[in-house]
């Protein structure tokens, strides 16, 4: 039976994956990338082919940092800093930028508080942050947060999937997650 190509994205050529086959794996908890080519029989039968992706050749290493716009520095850092306990990184400039910003410690990885207008849209957004663009933390205890949050009179939503992670909204409106790990 005759099949035809009905979406592809770009695959390895023969070359190019023995070359990527002979370079050494980065990291054992890399995960492995695959490009899928999506061929149709003509007896409406699909057929799913996986073939490696090549790696990007500028070595991703990490996420660095996560970008959150604020309103009033202050009132952010309170949440931040304050109630969520997030340490400051000194050593990021914040003089250097044409406004006020902080940068707080999230593991090994930062948020960039920054003090600017949002562009966003305030009202309309979903109540559950899940459904909404969001930041992602991890954390070891989902109850503990729960308490504190429930403590500090923060609303928040529990994981609609019913794994152990909260939703809750900065003052701002940004949607957070927090993750047990």
């Amino acid at each position: 039976m005759a099949t035809r190509c009905v979406a592809s994205l770009p695959l390895l050529s023969a070359s190019s994956a023995a070359a990527a086959r002979a370079q050494p794996t980065p990291s054992a908890v890399a995960p492995r990338r695959f490009r899928t080519r999506i061929l149709v029989a003509t007896g409406g039968e699909q057929q799913l082919a996986q073939e490696p992706a090549q790696e990007p050749d500028y070595g991703v290493v990490s996420l660095h940092h996560v970008g959150i716009l604020c309103e009033n520095l202050e009132r952010s850092m309170a949440f931040y800093k304050d109630l969520l306990g997030l340490k400051v990184n000194r050593a990021r400039p914040t003089d250097k930028l044409p406004y006020r910003g902080a940068w707080l410690w999230v593991g090994s990885e930062m948020i960039h508080l920054m003090e600017l207008p949002n562009p966003d849209p305030l009202t309309g957004r979903p109540e559950h942050g899940g459904r909404d663009r969001h930041t992602c933390i991890a954390i070891k205890d989902v109850l503990k947060l729960k308490e504190i949050f429930d403590r500090a009179g923060i609303s928040y939503t529990l994981s609609k999937s019913g794994r152990p992670a909260i939703f809750a909204r900065d003052p701002d409106g940004n949607a957070l997650e927090f993750t047990q790990v």
